[in-house]
């Protein structure tokens, strides 16, 4: 019995125990990641990120940073010393006067932008570290604070954290009174960041335990991350992933696996430098050999961050020490910071969407919170040349004659253009001479001539009403409905006849212009045109009006101002401006009296209101009328008003619910924006209300959407722009 009853007692001792160890373990692997990483900013323009930040603990040795052990992976990463069961304390590179007094610790770092013109897009400021419970409640308010200040000198700006994620530490030695919290924390300042743009900031005072913190060593820093658009950078892709995770294979927990999705990969093979990645992790240690990163399963290494010790306490731009900080050290024995090119070697294909990225810790304590991507978007850039030639070739338009229109045009850009359209709108001065259509040569198609009708092989004339327009769809892959692909330096040549019009009794036969469109979208669905246009003008014939100059510019608060030269005029009674927003149909805007007659020089001006005209470009001319009714028109001038409608941004995308959009636009008016699937069916359409300026559009209705691929469009009198955005 009492045998029985010692067994018992044995085994039951036994349960215990194993419930003892349960219970301790389980709590481990659910610390072990406190926030999983997830897209939390997404762009694509001519921008790029920024990565910079400092450690704000050193090792300490008789009172004084120990500088041999804090650059001991100078060379190749690698390093004897870790933070580890040594003396950590606050570095506090403000001093303890003035401004300094309020800050426990402080360190700067330079934030490097290019030249020219650069808006900040997101600047996001990070910190962390380690501390014990009875040092800092992370709970209370006054430690969940930052300071930061541009500068060297000046007072700091307090920022509360906008979130703080914290995970227990298992290691053996932080119990009891030395229970401690590993941390990240991080808070939005880009209107700081852009009113104060790039140079030296500090920053400070975040809660970090000091002293020896045992096997898990005390340590403290802090990151920002800024993406800023610069028009002389290249159009890349932006994605920025964070979250706050813990890998060690002490506690079973040595691997993680983070799929960045959302990604533009472009549809042509990359170069090195043509995709770029960055992380942030805390804690990493350069005296253990037993960590790694893989990038679609190939390990990442460089002279500074070597194959299995990535987590060595650098910050670095492609294997190079950044200098720009104070403290200045190779191993910041708490962070990591680090930027590296992988357009090549990692499986990186085209048109891909996700990047698999897997972390490992077999002996080291490492914890990711930051990861960027940035790809160079291939984009494509059209250029339309277009000549008109008259039968007799002389040069001039007359009554009959036939005109061959040629046109040729070229991707000039590194990326492709899909869906390749060539439009030309004809005047009513001309009329189309059936059947001229033809391909001289194009990517992918044979030369020969086309048919008029729509729909059967790849160009058609079209008439809708008064409009009358020549379309031609252009190469790899065009059909009888969609234009192909002009990939990189692709080139055509197309041509299509008219014939000069009579003009009505009394009139004479006016310049000829017609004005041709090549279009086509990038990778990213945005639109890419080119015009072009062709003028043929009649004889020179003595007019009884001489006009030596005519010009349109822009005079500021939507004006435009007009003004023009006569040299001579006889019996000439007015000028009727006319404008026009396609360089076919024209309307009058105004009238000015002219001098009758008059052998001076005569100067004219009218001022034009177009407020209201979204239109990129505007065409003018004049009709001068003379005291008996005949009237002659001008040479017309185009005048750019203002870029194309660039893109927008979208987040979050990848979404669930609902999108918000920032978009500029430059009027106060109505717009339409609408949501379609990828094969083109119109899901969601709504008017919104914009203002001149930055707007900010809310679309809610896509709860209903199933998980997938669609495109974002807004109209405006410039043309349409696209996005894609993925539902989760």
């Amino acid at each position: 019995m009492k045998k029985f009853l010692l067994i018992k007692s044995k085994s039951l001792l036994l349960l215990m125990l194993f419930i003892t160890i349960v219970a301790t373990q389980i709590p481990q692997q659910l610390q072990a990641q406190a926030r999983s990483f997830s897209l939390m900013y997404s762009d694509n323009t001519n921008g790029d990120v920024q990565l910079f930040g400092n450690t704000l603990t050193a090792i300490f040795t008789n009172g004084i940073p120990d500088t041999a052990k804090m650059n001991g992976n100078r060379a190749s990463g690698n390093s004897p010393f870790t933070n580890g069961f040594l003396n950590m304390q606050n570095i506090d590179v403000d001093g303890n006067i003035g401004d300094g007094v309020g800050t426990r610790n402080s360190s700067s770092s330079d934030l490097l932008l290019p030249p020219g013109t650069n808006i900040i897009k997101l600047a996001r400021l990070y910190w962390g570290g380690k501390v014990t419970d009875t040092s800092y409640n992370l709970d209370v308010t006054a430690n969940r604070s930052v300071k930061i200040r541009k500068g060297t000198s000046g007072p700091y700006q307090e920022y509360l954290a906008q979130q703080l994620d914290k995970i227990v530490s298992t290691s053996s030695d932080d119990t009891g009174l030395n229970a401690s919290k590993l941390y990240q924390a991080y808070v939005d300042i880009t209107s700081f960041v852009n009113a104060n743009g790039g140079g030296t900031y500090t920053v400070g005072n975040i809660p970090v335990s000091i002293g020896d913190g045992r096997q898990v060593g005390n340590y403290g820093g802090w990151c920002m991350v800024v993406v800023y658009e610069n028009p002389a950078l290249d159009f890349n892709s932006i994605r920025l992933f964070d979250g706050f995770q813990q890998l060690w294979g002490y506690i079973g927990v040595p691997n993680a696996t983070v799929t960045l999705t959302g990604l533009n990969v472009p549809s042509l093979p990359l170069s090195t430098s043509e995709a770029r990645m960055g992380f942030m992790a805390w804690e990493g240690d350069a005296s253990f050999n037993a960590d790694s990163l893989k990038i679609n399963n190939n390990l990442f290494s460089n002279a500074i961050n070597p194959i299995d010790n990535m987590m060595n306490g650098t910050i670095s731009t492609n294997a190079v020490h950044v200098t720009t900080k104070n403290p200045n050290y190779t191993n910041q024995m708490g962070i990591d910071i680090d930027q590296f090119d992988i357009g090549t070697g990692y499986n990186i294909l085209p048109n891909a969407n996700t990047v698999k990225i897997d972390f490992k810790s077999d002996l080291d304590m490492y914890l990711p919170g930051l990861m960027t991507f940035v790809v160079k978007m291939k984009e494509p850039s059209l250029s339309l040349i277009k000549t008109v030639v008259d039968a007799n070739g002389n040069g001039t338009a007359e009554a009959n004659e036939l005109l061959t229109y040629t046109l040729k045009g070229k991707n000039i850009g590194i990326g492709n253009s899909f869906e390749s359209l060539l439009t030309d709108t004809l005047p009513n001065s001309i009329t189309y001479v059936p059947n001229s259509l033809k391909i001289i040569y194009s990517p992918g198609q044979s030369a020969g001539l086309q048919t008029d009708v729509s729909s059967d092989d790849n160009a058609e004339y079209i008439v809708n009403g008064q409009i009358k327009t020549v379309k031609f769809r252009l190469g790899v892959g065009a059909n009888a409905i969609n234009g192909g692909t002009l990939a990189s330096l692709d080139s055509f040549e197309v041509e299509f006849k008219a014939t000069i019009n009579s003009p009505n009794q009394g009139n004479q036969l006016t310049q000829i212009l017609n004005i041709a469109r090549l279009q086509g979208t990038s990778d990213l669905a945005i639109i890419y045109f080119s015009e072009a246009s062709a003028t043929i003008k009649p004889p020179v014939i003595n007019l009884p009006v001489l006009l030596t100059a005519f010009d349109a510019r822009l005079s500021g608060n939507g004006y435009v101002k007009l003004n023009w030269i006569t040299a001579q005029e006889i019996n000439s009674h007015l000028f009727d401006i006319e404008r026009s927003l396609d360089g076919v149909f024209f309307s009058k805007v105004g009238t000015v009296a002219a001098a009758g007659n008059s052998a001076r020089q005569q100067t004219y001006h009218l001022t034009d209101n177009i407020s209201t005209i979204t239109n990129s470009i505007v065409y003018y001319r004049l009709r001068q009328v003379d005291m008996d009714g005949k009237f002659t028109f001008s040479k017309v001038v185009a005048l750019r008003l203002k870029k194309v409608l660039d893109g927008f941004t979208v987040s979050p995308n990848p979404f669930r619910n609902l999108v918000n959009i920032n978009i500029d636009w430059n009027y106060n008016e109505n717009t339409t924006v609408k949501v379609f699937s990828m094969e083109g069916k119109e899901l969601v359409s709504k008017t919104v209300q914009m203002n001149k300026g930055t707007n900010y559009v809310t679309i809610n209705e896509l709860y209903q959407l199933q998980a997938g691929n669609y495109l974002i469009q807004f109209n405006s009198g410039q043309g349409r722009v696209f996005k894609q955005v993925t539902k989760q």
